[in-house]
């Protein structure tokens, strides 16, 4: 058993060291974290512009569809 666990230790400390924000300092790493949100919330923006823009899709209305699959999925999945 302590050979599995020295494995599993090894393992996770090599994980660890991959992870791409591990080789910085605590500060280092919130301001990446900052640099990603900020672009997260770029990206957002955008797609979000996008759907927008394109509006409505044409002839799709979800709305009696929608009920009716539920409906008909309540039997079986439940």
């Amino acid at each position: 058993m302590s050979a599995a666990f020295v494995k599993a230790a090894k393992q996770f400390d090599a994980l660890v060291a991959a992870l791409p924000l591990s080789d910085g300092c605590e500060e280092a790493q919130l301001k990446r974290i900052a640099e990603l949100q900020a672009e997260s919330d770029v990206v957002g923006q955008e797609l979000q512009k996008q759907l927008e823009a394109a509006g409505p899709l044409p002839g799709i209305c979800l709305g009696g569809t929608t009920n009716r699959l539920h409906q008909a999925s309540y039997g079986c999945i439940y």
